[in-house]
């Protein structure tokens, strides 16, 4: 569910950032900072049956931590909209994600091997609307996912906690269902 809800949320902008946190300094006492404005355009996509041109604007923050031992802990904050114009009719929709995102990429080693992973989201994961600001889905709130995994990459266990209305919650089928009301 994870890695749905930072697809959905930020696709286009990690595809820019991902090359400036190769560089992050191990064993760094302050963190590594990129600060990264979008503007992005993509024509005709495919997005949920449709062909659609995307505009993608944003800002994003992220900071990437590494303790000690090595362990990097990565936090993001981002607000990221994109504007879908489908390209049969000309209907746009508006697709953004905005709040605070905390994770640890390379997990955390456990004394037995096993490997756990924290991804935090804080804030807006996902809000679909109409350019007259009318919510169609809207994921808002606190979600934290604690996965823990064995050496083959198996999982251990999943604990997630939440609190706030996540009707979107990587079910693609109510994300695609909130765009086509508006572009189809």
């Amino acid at each position: 569910m994870k890695r749905v809800l930072q697809v959905v949320a930020l696709a286009g902008l990690m595809m820019l950032i991902a090359a400036s946190i190769g560089g992050a300094p191990a064993g760094a006492a302050t963190p590594h900072v990129v600060h990264t404005k979008v503007n992005l355009s993509l024509t005709n996509i495919d997005q949920c049956g449709f062909t659609v041109n995307s505009v993608v604007r944003g800002t994003n923050t992220m900071q990437v931590f590494v303790d000690a031992s090595g362990n990097v802990t990565i936090h993001q904050e981002a607000h990221v909209v994109s504007t879908l114009t489908n390209v049969a009719n000309g209907k746009v929709v508006h697709v953004s994600g905005a709040g605070r995102d905390a994770f640890t990429p390379s997990g955390v080693v456990n004394p037995d091997g096993a490997v756990t992973f924290t991804d935090t989201l804080t804030g807006m994961t996902v809000r679909v609307y109409t350019s007259h600001s009318n919510t169609l889905l809207k994921d808002v709130g606190f979600l934290s996912i604690v996965d823990t995994v064995d050496a083959q990459g198996n999982l251990l266990s999943e604990q997630v906690i939440e609190h706030g209305p996540h009707p979107f919650s990587g079910d693609f089928t109510v994300f695609c269902n909130a765009i086509a009301s508006a572009i189809a």
